[in-house]
């Protein structure tokens, strides 16, 4: 099963814990029967429901229940933006290196650390939402369509090569995260300041995104990436395919500079 699946319906049988256990402490009523007052145990009451929660009680470990909610929301995040950790490892093993990039573009091994941490601020940030609204107020609706697209981008960009789709999809993140940001500040503030790294991240990763456009355009449809990524198709490495495009591409910059 999806490990986000998994965690999902770990975070149910924990909240039907913690039901069960508000629940148990209400059991106890007085009753009166014959005119005299009496206390209905709860273990006498306890519908099989309940029994069916006790033994999820019990297969949980005991330490899950001291565990912040927090935690859990910060893990669904992380897990979903590991989705596209194979496509962005394929691609800075291939073809990324061997496109025109930035002087100031982040070494590979930047990107996972910082969206390690960016991904679980953003759980801490959603659980609070969640805690104070629940899942129908509109910001958390807003939220949920800014995530899946945060979680799209890296297959449109490194997947598809479509860089110019993925500088599209970086824009249209900024936009929503500009309205989601002040709605989460007149529900929870610091929900809000918790989203600030990630919001100058994207402003820097949309910027990034903007010159490797400039620098690799587009020729007859297709750009330098796509055509890069078709000569690392094979998987094995530096071939002959490259070779001859790299010897063209020399070529055709000296002819330039001579002047042909």
């Amino acid at each position: 099963m999806n490990p986000i699946l998994q965690l999902f319906f770990l975070l149910l049988a924990v909240n039907d814990v913690h039901s069960f256990s508000n629940a148990r402490s209400s059991l106890g009523r007085v009753t009166r029967t014959d005119g005299n007052s009496r206390i209905t145990s709860s273990s006498t009451s306890a519908s099989p429901t309940a029994s069916t929660t006790t033994t999820k009680l019990r297969a949980l470990p005991v330490c899950l229940g001291n565990v912040p909610s927090w935690t859990y929301f910060s893990l669904l995040h992380i897990l979903g933006g590991c989705s596209g950790t194979p496509i962005v490892v394929r691609a800075t093993k291939s073809w990324y290196n061997r496109i025109p990039l930035p002087s100031w573009t982040p070494p590979n091994f930047v990107f996972a650390p910082v969206w390690t941490t960016l991904y679980g601020l953003m759980g801490v940030s959603v659980s609070r939402i969640l805690k104070s609204v629940g899942r129908d107020n509109i910001a958390m609706k807003l939220w949920a369509v800014h995530y899946v697209l945060n979680l799209v981008w890296a297959p449109v960009f490194f997947g598809f090569q479509q860089l110019r789709l993925g500088l599209a999809i970086n824009v249209f993140l900024i936009s929503t995260l500009s309205v989601i940001l002040p709605l989460f500040h007149r529900i929870d503030p610091l929900s809000a300041y918790l989203q600030v790294p990630y919001l100058l991240w994207l402003l820097y990763a949309t910027k990034l995104n903007q010159s490797i456009c400039k620098l690799n355009p587009m020729v007859e449809g297709v750009n330098e990436a796509r055509l890069q990524a078709d000569l690392c198709s094979d998987g094995r490495g530096y071939n002959d395919a490259m070779l001859e495009y790299d010897i063209k591409k020399l070529q055709a910059a000296a002819a330039k500079y001579a002047g042909l």
